[in-house]
């Protein structure tokens, strides 16, 4: 297959890097091309291109302020749905939170926890999907490892519930099925939906936790799985109950919330009508 050939205009690139104050790579993920071609075309249309870097030093950035609820729930949420990383070397001191989805409320929860701390650009992509990037200091290096969950997490329940509540912010689902709420999460992360199970035995939340395709195994387009999918459930009505009442005081994503008090208001009518 040969390269798809990109067509960038003076004006718009003009507008994104000398307006708005993008970046290569900002640009690069609006347009879906690389930040080579977005430089080549700066050259090529005369536009003067900062020094690297130079437009992540000259932005105040905010050191984090030690709160272990709101840790516990950036930490969740960016192991759901965020890249971080290092912007120039291995001994920068500055940090990108990065996100892309198409979703209003997953860019407001991104905005709430993360652009008081720094500088952020929002950009909008031809398919109407939002690329969002904070710059960090280095008081977020604990966002940087997204390998493990620390043990303080799980030593104090609010903790573990602020942990949960940005995972399934980012990954999770409340709905209704069959006429009875329902809650589910499907990640290929399984020790991070081991130690979610875990939490809840530890809680007397029953839940179910499986493997709901192999890796390999053939999906429903034609294509192969590249891992294993996991599945974790939480199905009978008091455990719900108790899951989301746990849950929401924790959650900031405006849709999970909607649907978490649905599930709610299900369980209410149902044990009214007598079938819990």
């Amino acid at each position: 297959m040969g390269r798809r050939n990109i067509t960038i205009k003076a004006n718009q690139l003009r507008d994104l890097y000398l307006r708005k104050e993008f970046t290569a790579a900002q640009i690069a993920n609006v347009l879906q091309c690389t930040d080579v071609t977005v430089l080549n075309k700066l050259h090529y249309y005369g536009i003067k291109v900062n020094r690297p870097g130079r437009r992540n030093f000259k932005y105040k950035k905010f050191p984090f302020d030690g709160n272990l609820l709101e840790k516990s729930y950036m930490m969740g949420f960016r192991m759901g749905d965020l890249n971080v990383y290092r912007p120039k070397n291995k001994l920068s001191r500055i940090f990108v939170v990065r996100c892309h989805t198409t979703s209003k409320d997953q860019l407001g929860v991104f905005q709430k926890i993360f652009f008081r701390y720094g500088h952020s650009t929002v950009s909008v992509s031809p398919d109407n999907s939002y690329h969002v990037n904070c710059y960090l200091d280095h008081s977020f290096i604990f966002l940087l490892d997204k390998s493990k969950i620390p043990q303080w997490i799980g030593e104090a329940p609010n903790l573990g519930w602020s942990f949960m509540a940005g995972y399934c912010d980012a990954e999770g689902s409340f709905g209704i099925d069959q006429g009875r709420g329902r809650f589910k999460i499907d990640s290929y992360d399984y020790f991070i939906l081991r130690w979610i199970k875990k939490f809840l035995d530890k809680n007397q939340i029953k839940s179910k936790f499986r493997c709901i395709y192999k890796q390999g195994s053939l999906r429903k387009d034609g294509t192969l799985w590249n891992n294993n999918l996991w599945r974790l459930n939480i199905n009978t009505a008091l455990s719900l109950e108790t899951f989301v009442r746990s849950i929401l005081p924790f959650s900031l994503h405006k849709k999970r919330v909607k649907d978490a008090n649905k599930v709610l208001r299900n369980i209410k009518v149902r044990r009214e009508n007598g079938t819990i």
